[in-house]
């Protein structure tokens, strides 16, 4: 994923077993968050991205948490334990690494219409989130 490219459209199942489509978002606002348990960072984050989505799925926000590398009872205890309500995607293609995702977390940003508006590795604010997703709503 490169800043001011379009998003290459792919396929991963949450932990439901649904198939999410990037494609299938295309006219909201999408925040694809690289993740894992073990990742302390990862798991600080997860409550203000929860947070800031529950705030503006209305306004056309969709959050898929993308988990790195890990199984699927792993992820639902995380999810569940945190009653997280967006939808958390496994990865067993690698998908983040074509992304270009070398650290975790990353949160990658994709505007209306289907171009990567911002990208932020390491944990992210709500700052951040207020800046550089909420004007994109």
């Amino acid at each position: 994923a490169r800043v001011g490219a379009a998003l290459s459209d792919f396929a991963l199942t949450d932990i439901h077993g649904i198939t999410h489509h990037v494609s299938d978002y295309r006219g909201q606002v999408l925040i694809i968050n690289g993740w894992a348990t073990w990742c302390p960072p990862c798991r600080a984050e997860m409550p203000d991205l929860h947070a800031f989505y529950l705030a503006h799925k209305a306004e056309g926000l969709q959050l898929l948490a993308v988990n790195s590398g890990e199984d699927t009872a792993t992820v639902q205890r995380f999810i569940s334990a945190q009653q997280f309500t967006f939808p958390a995607l496994l990865d067993p293609d690698r998908v983040l690494d074509r992304l270009g995702v070398s650290g975790l977390p990353t949160t990658i940003v994709v505007g209306r219409d289907g171009v990567v508006k911002y990208i932020h590795t390491g944990m992210i604010t709500p700052e951040i989130l207020q800046a550089k997703v909420a004007p994109l709503l």
